[in-house]
């Protein structure tokens, strides 16, 4: 799977045109008709998952056999130049997009994103433009735009993302068991430029690491404090690694029992107001969909009824 050549300082208005225009051209299969993986190809799950609208997902990975992630900070990796990733999105077993993540060059942001829609006969997938996809195939699921990619992974004007841009293959995603790809194994077969030195977790209780894991995976890409988290407030919904107790966590420092910075609606004071689901901020964003109080802001249509449950169950345990 050579890299092209040419990317190398390539312009951010051209970055994406490196990319194919199919699927089958990624080096994500062999064969795409039979759906025969590339050797090389990676999969893996991470152990906390972003909402999706319910749709099926399946995520692979490819480093470049002779490089290693930089893992020297194991709260964000980083890739190596050629590195990419592929989600794939399927409704009622019906395959409806892929996307892919490349790292092009050695700058922050020498990354392309390119979404691929899968024709009817899931023979082929061909990239969609730049403006995204509002209905594809007549499911009324909404293929992102380029911009729309940049708001989630690292980009955007006003912030939201992390410097790894790989927000769901990271040290705490992979260590787990049931994933194909475990933090164990990239670690065994040489892939980590850093061995963890110790167990890759973080504190709390079975509820605690649920709640505050889902909030990792569902808020955490935008509120955090690197680089390119959202400068508006100093929420951070980020797990950091190597924290003690539940209470040093970001979460409980910036959102437990803090009251809200820009959010006043619903006569809501507080982000996480403590046995009070009712008075928290963020499970009333959490549960809106279609007005200026939606979060996430974008990337769903339907709420997630499961994670609502659990955020109460845990706002009301405090």
């Amino acid at each position: 799977m050579p890299v092209a050549s040419g990317h190398f300082g390539v312009p951010p208005a051209t970055r994406e045109d490196s990319l194919p225009t199919l699927l089958s051209e990624t080096g994500l299969y062999t064969d795409i008709q039979s759906k025969q993986l590339n050797s090389v190809v990676l999969g893996y799950t991470p152990e906390f998952q972003f909402w999706s609208d319910g749709a099926e997902k399946s995520r692979w990975v490819y480093v470049p056999e002779c490089d290693t992630v930089d893992s020297s900070d194991m709260n964000d990796w980083r890739l190596p130049v050629g590195a990419r990733l592929w989600k794939e999105f399927s409704l009622d077993g019906v395959r409806i997009e892929t996307r892919l993540i490349e790292r092009l060059g050695t700058g922050a942001r020498d990354f392309a994103y390119a979404s691929y829609l899968w024709n009817e006969d899931e023979s082929e997938a061909e990239r969609v433009g730049p403006a995204g996809l509002a209905d594809a195939k007549g499911t009324g699921w909404e293929i992102p735009s380029l911009s729309g990619c940049f708001q989630c992974h690292g980009e955007y004007a006003f912030g939201g993302g992390r410097p790894s841009r790989a927000l769901g293959f990271s040290a705490l995603q992979l260590a787990h068991k049931d994933t194909p790809l475990t933090l164990d194994q990239l670690v065994e077969s040489g892939r980590l430029s850093h061995p963890p030195e110790g167990e890759i977790s973080f504190p709390g209780s079975s509820l605690e690491r649920e709640a505050i894991g889902y909030l990792h995976a569902n808020c955490g890409n935008c509120h955090n404090a690197s680089e390119d988290g959202l400068p508006q407030t100093d929420l951070n919904l980020w797990i950091e690694l190597g924290l003690t107790s539940v209470e040093e966590l970001p979460v409980w420092q910036t959102a437990v029992d803090q009251p809200t910075v820009l959010f006043k609606d619903q006569h809501i004071s507080g982000r996480i107001v403590s046995g009070d689901p009712a008075g928290s901020a963020l499970l009333y964003r959490m549960s809106q969909r279609g007005n200026a109080a939606q979060m996430p802001p974008l990337a769903s249509k339907i709420v997630d009824e499961e994670g609502i449950a659990l955020i109460q169950a845990w706002i009301e345990s405090l």
